[in-house]
């Protein structure tokens, strides 16, 4: 009889079981209604493609680590749904690891790293092996290649200063997330040797009360932050721009200068964005040589073309040909359409 019983309560508990993972299971919230059919619009760490007419394509693109219940519901979908997805490097180092010491990225879901979910890789890495597996396809292509905003212009009017930086402040000067992933250390150092051995005057944007060590404090400008046309001004306003940036995987202030004809000045170890610096845009330096790179570098500011160079080689037509055709090889049954390009994100 006992053994019946002891029987009797193992169905018992084995069909509460089941009954609660029907129930779980159906009561699971849906964050988005996704299909092939119906890609909706999404935010942050996933990015929609679009077509030439800005219409969602049949795939979605992830570039930063799930952060929240909402992020883990799309992806899930995305795989259950068989949603192809494209990965791209947009954040610090990821899919990588993570190098800012204030920054706590997961790299791995449910122990795999993104990469094992996707179809593909778009990046920013001089090396990409480093980063992303071997046998994945790989491109090394940004969402600042698609930087065609007719409203930058260059502004023919006379330059107030040599140079702009852009390093926004974290809580504290001296330590933060900013404070590592813009290089601070690099960026003052840069400062005080351009505005004390070159005479250079200039403007720190996002820094207003962090101490610099210079012989004529005049020569800088110091500003909290600016909204977006202020400072895209402030860069028309500049002769080049500093970009002492370390772990950056899509550094914008080197685009908008490029597009706004400004040379640029580059940190030589930068993660991302270094493909963009040539003969015809501006120089990489060295915290080791600064005052030898900024000589090279001034003497053949006036040789620079640099927002030709963009459209010759960037911009949504030529990026948006080279993206859509990488997606097709990985990709049969993508959408049709001409191009493929991020939307202003």
């Amino acid at each position: 009889m006992i053994i019946y019983l002891c029987i009797a309560l193992i169905i018992l508990i084995v069909l509460i079981i089941l009954i609660y993972i029907y129930i779980s299971n159906n009561n699971k919230k849906n964050y988005y209604k996704i299909s092939k059919d119906n890609i909706p619009n999404v935010k942050w760490p996933f990015i929609n493609l679009v077509d030439e007419n800005d219409k969602n394509i049949n795939m979605l693109c992830i570039r930063g680590p799930l952060e929240n219940e909402k992020d883990i519901d799309l992806f899930e979908q995305c795989i259950n749904k068989k949603i192809k997805l494209i990965g791209c490097s947009s954040y610090l180092s990821f899919p990588g690891k993570c190098l800012n010491p204030y920054g706590d990225v997961d790299i791995l879901y449910k122990g795999k790293p993104y990469y094992d979910y996707v179809e593909g890789w778009v990046h920013c890495f001089k090396n990409p092996d480093k980063y992303i597996k071997k046998n994945i396809p790989k491109l090394l292509l940004s969402e600042s290649d698609f930087a065609d905003n007719i409203k930058l212009k260059p502004d023919n009017t006379d330059k107030i200063y040599d140079f702009i930086v852009y390093c926004p402040k974290d809580e504290t000067c001296e330590s933060g997330w900013n404070y590592h992933n813009k290089n601070w250390k690099l960026c003052k150092k840069t400062i005080e040797i351009l505005v004390n051995d070159f005479d250079q005057k200039g403007i720190l944007i996002g820094r207003k009360d962090c101490k610099i060590n210079l012989k004529n404090e005049k020569n800088l400008t110091q500003t909290g932050f600016l909204n977006y046309w202020d400072f895209t001004n402030k860069i028309n306003q500049s002769k080049y721009t500093i970009i002492p940036s370390f772990e950056d995987a899509s550094p914008r202030t080197l685009t908008e200068s490029l597009l706004l004809n400004v040379p640029i000045f580059v940190n030589k170890d930068i993660i991302g964005g270094w493909k963009y610096v040539n003969d015809n845009t501006g120089r990489f330096y060295h915290e080791t040589t600064i005052d030898k790179d900024f000589k090279s570098f001034l003497k053949n500011i006036d040789k620079y073309k640099p927002r030709k160079y963009f459209f010759d080689n960037y911009g949504v037509e030529k990026s948006g040909k080279k993206f859509k055709n990488f997606l097709k090889k990985i990709n049969p049954e993508l959408k049709d359409c001409k191009i493929i390009k991020f939307p202003v994100s």
